[in-house]
């Protein structure tokens, strides 16, 4: 029997979608995708055979080759490295080193996704229609969430979902993910590749539901994303009537209370002075400055996968920045029993891996801006611009559906190499 790789790719693609919603608790949330990834692995394992495509574009992308490497050498040397103060007690799913190994499968685990999709799509960009529908479907299920929240009424959660999901003001915000900043880099990029296959319906429809996600740095790649794809008919023709319209739009808006609530004294309130319209920028300041020195005091390998909460307590000062701290922002920024994350993929990476995995890191990110240029598709160039904007309040790179996205540029640089050559 002819085993398909292609079948278990497309399902691959379809349950990208779903990855707090229909997954399997053993832990952590085990996802469809993740095991329909770990078939088609154990599949090409069991076969023994690799197409001779991989190995190009493998050697096409150096850079995230060593970039696993470092990550593998930093998980080795912080897992025995006595550090001269004691480490933050915090919920473990095993333990210190389990935990950090678990992450070093995952960064694995999503850079093995690119090469996989890299090849598929190089294969038929058609294949990439599976992603938009589990995309709409996704969608559909989000405004179901959000409109019963809004309103009160009951709702039916799938599997897997935790048992409140993530809300704000009450209304549910994070679809089948398991937070808003996800669901809403999702929605963008699911909403490129519609675009790129031309299913406009879907692409506006996908960028629409982003209202779902209440999520401020969603909404500004998005907006990001739309004036780059539009940059060329934005100063001609019929369009230049709209702008006194949006003009008028933005001074009505600027003076609502809640634009001057939570963007006016969210942007413009200094993190000295905490209130409570500034609340969440304080926050990212100080875990982001935390990153920011643990990265500077381990230059070389950082302090290895998924241990910067494990030296949050050494590094949180955060008295020497916040002059007005209260009792209850005093626990709060104390993150008691509980794993602190940057929010933001660069001081991630930056803390982590240290400088020299920041650069490697940064290195494949530049890289695969200058591809998709070249390929000159503005969708997907747009979509890339739009991730590298949302990495600055994201809070992992390990998510599979980003690193598929990544593949795109490669896969259609790849097409154009062979058909150049036939």
């Amino acid at each position: 029997m002819k085993i398909k790789f292609t079948t278990f790719f497309c399902l691959f693609l379809f349950f990208l979608s779903f990855t707090q919603a229909l997954t399997i608790n053993i832990g952590f949330p085990l996802k469809i995708s993740e095991l329909l990834l770990m078939v088609i692995i154990i599949l090409y394992l069991f076969v023994g055979y690799l197409p001779k495509e991989y190995l190009y574009i493998v050697l096409n992308s150096k850079s995230l080759v060593f970039f696993l490497l470092w990550a593998l050498l930093s998980f080795g040397i912080n897992s025995f490295w006595q550090y001269d103060y004691s480490l933050k007690k915090i919920p473990f799913r095993l333990n210190a080193i389990g935990d950090s190994f678990l992450r070093l499968c995952y960064i694995y685990l999503n850079i093995l996704a690119f090469f996989i999709s890299c090849y598929f799509i190089s294969k038929s960009t058609n294949i990439l229609k599976y992603f938009v529908i589990g995309a709409v479907i996704a969608s559909c299920y989000s405004w179901y969430l959000f409109v019963s929240s809004a309103l009160g009424f009951p709702y039916i959660k799938l599997f897997g979902m935790e048992s409140s999901p993530q809300k704000l003001f009450g209304i549910i915000r994070c679809g089948t993910f398991k937070e808003g900043n996800f669901l809403g880099l999702f929605l963008i990029l699911s909403a490129a590749v519609a675009f790129f296959k031309q299913n406009l319906k879907a692409g506006w429809f996908l960028l629409f539901t982003i209202i779902t996600t209440m999520s401020t740095i969603s909404m500004v790649s998005g907006i990001v994303f739309l004036i780059f794809i539009y940059r060329k008919k934005l100063f001609t023709g019929k369009v230049l009537i709209i702008y006194p319209l949006i003009i008028i739009s933005c001074l009505f808006f600027i003076k609502t209370e809640y634009f001057q609530r939570y963007v006016e004294k969210k942007i413009f309130q200094p993190v000295s002075n905490l209130t409570t319209s500034n609340f969440s920028k304080v926050d990212r300041y100080i875990t982001g400055r935390i990153a920011y020195k643990e990265g500077l005091d381990n230059p070389l390998l950082g302090v290895g996968p998924y241990n910067y909460a494990l030296h949050y307590d050494h590094y949180n000062d955060y008295k020497k920045v916040v002059k007005n701290p209260s009792k209850w922002f005093d626990n709060f920024i104390a993150r008691n029993n509980v794993r602190g994350i940057t929010n933001n993929v660069y001081l991630e990476v930056w803390s982590e891996y240290g400088i020299v995995g920041f650069i490697i890191f940064l290195f494949f990110l530049v890289k695969t801006v200058i591809i998709a240029f070249k390929n000159k598709d503005d969708y997907i160039t747009g979509g890339i611009i739009a991730t590298l904007i949302s990495f600055n309040a994201f809070p992992s790179f390990i998510m599979l559906f980003i690193w598929v996205f990544f593949a795109i540029p490669y896969a259609m640089c790849y097409q154009k190499k062979i058909s150049n050559v036939f």
